[in-house]
């Protein structure tokens, strides 16, 4: 697939995990992709236990086709993001699809053998840093970039996808609340996304992967995960790849979308040539 040779696309948080697999769906599109992150030339400086660097994911964009720039930026200092977008429009003069991937408060919580319990415990027990995680390095990172890199996105009749998931749309149990409101905050924004883009052209979308297999997921416990219908990064990856290229996308701005149901209805598999089936009746359900 090589429909979006000649876009510009921008994938926060994109060192590890589902950012890094959004970017190389891209790529092997062969979309130029910046890449942002923290962790420019050596480890997580949180989690110094997960590999993965905004080089070596640019490095694979190009290796696929694309073309990768790894540009290190904090999301939750605005100076630096507005730094990232001048430079995409100093270089490029374009954006066409950007995807809101990066994202906070996790850090406490990939040390597995105190997951489950910090992660499931009534609200008032878990550290107050969830919240501004989520929302601060979340929430309002995405909104920020996306009000930053409008211009650019409306010259090109772009796409923002804000990489969400199913907690959002109802909590059940002792979902962790940060996470939930943090979910539902970004599938509302990318709704209001579309009403202020629609004019302009751009469209706006959520979109949920299923059970992914990232860095830190891949460091549970056995028998912590059923892997059997789970996905790769960059399945998730090729699904924005498929919607960035639909000359029909805006029909769809504003919706919440599952990867799984869009590679059934473009023909699209994971890496390892499967079609993993889509999560949305297990939560519905529950």
């Amino acid at each position: 697939m090589t429909a979006l040779q000649g876009k510009v696309a921008l994938v926060t948080g994109a060192s590890r995990g589902v950012g890094r697999g959004v970017a190389l769906g891209l790529g092997e599109a062969g979309a130029t992709v910046y890449v942002t992150g923290r962790t420019l030339g050596g480890r997580h400086p949180d989690m110094p236990f997960l590999a993965g660097s905004l080089e070596e994911t640019a490095a694979d964009v190009t290796a696929l086709g694309g073309q990768g720039v790894a540009v290190r930026c904090d999301h939750r200092d605005d100076a630096q993001t507005r730094a990232v977008i001048e430079r995409i429009a100093a270089d490029r003069g374009r954006l066409d699809v950007l995807v809101n991937n990066v994202w906070g408060g996790y850090e406490g919580l990939h040390l597995w053998d105190e997951r489950g319990q910090k992660w499931g415990a009534p609200f008032w027990e878990q550290p107050l840093s969830l919240w501004d995680g989520m929302f601060g390095a979340g929430v309002r990172a995405h909104y920020v970039t996306t009000a930053l890199a409008a211009p650019l996105l409306i010259g090109a009749r772009g796409l923002v996808v804000n990489i969400s998931f199913f907690a959002g749309q109802r909590h059940r149990g002792l979902e962790n609340v940060p996470y939930f409101l943090a979910k539902n905050a970004d599938d509302r924004m990318a709704q209001a996304f579309a009403n202020h883009f629609r004019p302009h052209g751009v469209s706006a979308v959520s979109l949920y992967p299923g059970l992914v297999r990232t860095e830190g997921v891949l460091l549970a416990p056995e028998g912590t995960f059923d892997f059997t219908n789970s996905e790769s990064p960059q399945f998730l990856g090729r699904a924005v790849a498929h919607l960035a290229a639909d000359p029909e996308v805006l029909s769809r701005s504003g919706q919440t979308l599952v990867a799984a149901e869009l590679a059934l209805e473009y023909g699209f598999t994971d890496i390892d040539g499967k079609q993993p089936p889509s999560a949305r009746a297990s939560f519905e359900g529950e």
